[in-house]
């Protein structure tokens, strides 16, 4: 928020210096600082901070323009912010806002000079795989406009799904085309035996004699009996051979929130060759990441284990579908 606020103090700056027109282009100015960092992608949020400054007058209107309508959550605050001198956001109600369709609108609502307005894109599905620009556009009461556009965005043709929770021996049935859990039942009911690609196990060990560290497991439907640790896969499942691979290290920020800042994206997908991968990994814990294929090659997945409780699974995907 520091850079932010040096935009805006930049702004009032080049303001209050002015000497005359022939110095400066415009007495009305604008400019923006794209803060999210992650590839755009479906459902995810596009954030930035729009600085204006005018001269004369007082800012009337600001509009963000889009290239395709965002989905709930799209549009502008109401409040201006700025850093104080502790390096606390200060936000300062300044404008009304709405949304529609592809233009946000936020009309000033008391004299203002100068205003920082934080403004959300949220990724619609109807963008996937394309490409996205925004134009803002700040008008003054004294009928004066300015507008900047922002560099063209392709969005990821990656798909997200949050908070999975698997269960041992219940909610332990898992589909890469849905990205849900299911139990047997759901399975049944929904028609899903031959979408399932990973199964979800917990032991601490395995039977006697072997009796060696089990732990939190993915299998594949076809994985031999002796790794599923005397499980059974229901008879009228598909037995899909899903390839997997354990990472220990490969936090995407975007599901974990892990610095520093690493993105799985689509061509970390597409160039993946997991070709040697087993079936089924064992001894998952908290932070692994997880590389899965379905046996079809149609889908891939990056997978980030949130948590993993004594016999429950937490985790987010990432998805490409590959044909």
């Amino acid at each position: 928020m520091k850079y932010i606020n040096l935009i805006i103090v930049t702004l009032i700056v080049l303001v209050a210096t002015a000497c005359s027109e022939d110095e400066i282009e415009s007495t009305l100015m604008n400019d923006f600082l794209k803060k999210t960092e992650a590839p755009p992608a479906v459902g995810e949020k596009l954030e930035f901070a729009y600085a204006m400054a005018t001269k004369e007058g007082f800012l009337k209107t600001a509009t963000a323009e889009v290239t395709f309508a965002g989905a709930s959550g799209t549009g502008f605050e109401t409040k201006s912010y700025h850093v104080d001198s502790k390096g606390t956001d200060i936000g300062v109600l300044v404008a009304d806002t709405t949304t529609v369709a592809t233009l946000s609108t936020a009309t000033f609502n008391k004299d203002t000079v100068a205003a920082t307005l934080r403004f959300t894109y949220v990724v619609p599905k109807e963008a996937k795989g394309k490409t996205i620009n925004i134009t803002f556009r700040v008008e003054s009461t004294l009928g004066k406009v300015t507008t900047i556009k922002s560099p063209d965005y392709k969005v990821s043709n990656i798909e997200i799904a949050r908070n999975i929770v698997m269960t041992n021996r219940n909610a332990c049935y898992f589909s890469l085309e849905t990205m849900k859990s299911y139990t047997e039942a759901e399975v049944n009911a929904q028609n899903m035996q031959d979408k399932i690609d990973l199964i979800y196990g917990y032991d601490a060990t395995t039977p006697a004699p072997e009796k060696y560290a089990y732990g939190h497991a993915l299998l594949s439907p076809s994985t031999e009996a002796k790794y599923l640790n005397g499980r059974t896969v229901p008879a009228n499942f598909k037995l899909n051979k899903s390839k997997i691979e354990k990472k220990v290290f490969l936090n995407d920020m975007l599901l974990s929130g892990v610095l520093p800042a690493t993105y799985v994206d689509d061509i970390d997908l597409q160039t993946l060759d997991i070709s040697h991968a087993l079936d089924f990994i064992l001894g998952i814990v908290a932070k692994n990441s997880v590389f899965v294929e379905s046996e079809d090659g149609k889908y891939r997945a990056y997978i980030y284990v949130s948590a993993a409780a004594s016999s429950k699974l937490t985790f987010s995907v990432k998805r490409l579908t590959m044909k």
